[in-house]
């Protein structure tokens, strides 16, 4: 039995559902939670996106999740309505990173979340993860 998510809505190597392309849409936060070398997890905030088939943030090179996530790809993101934070969906995936565009797409994230482009847009990666694992708490309801 799965006691982390006993009810059992838990689809493997989903597709996200229109709500959750809804969600990460709109100016929603995340969490993402990285590996660090001695396996703890890591979790920051960021904002996130999708291109209808990834979630997708972006972060710095130099930054815990960059590192983190070139060493070790197994990532953990939970995505919240802000409006109802027990509404939420987690995905779990192998991320892939880009270099090309990172740095134009922290401005598109910041526009998205705050109408002006980004103050430090140098050294950027975008991260994407295609769900291998989703679990989808009320968002269907």
């Amino acid at each position: 039995e799965d006691q982390e998510h006993p009810d059992g809505r838990e689809v493997s190597a989903a597709e996200l559902t229109d709500a959750q392309l809804a969600l990460l849409r709109a100016p929603s936060f995340a969490v993402v939670a990285t590996l660090k070398p001695d396996g703890m997890p890591q979790t920051s905030v960021v904002w996130i996106d999708t291109d209808g088939e990834h979630v997708i943030f972006n972060t710095r090179n130099d930054r815990a999740k960059g590192k983190h996530l070139r060493r070790d790809p197994r990532v953990s993101i939970t995505v919240f309505d802000a409006a109802a934070p027990y509404h939420y969906f987690e995905v779990e995936g192998i991320a892939e990173l880009e270099l090309d565009g990172a740095n134009e797409h922290i401005h598109e994230l910041s526009h998205k979340y705050n109408g002006i482009d980004f103050h430090t847009p140098e050294n950027r990666v975008i991260v994407k993860v295609k769900p291998r694992r989703v679990f989808d708490y009320q968002m269907t309801r």
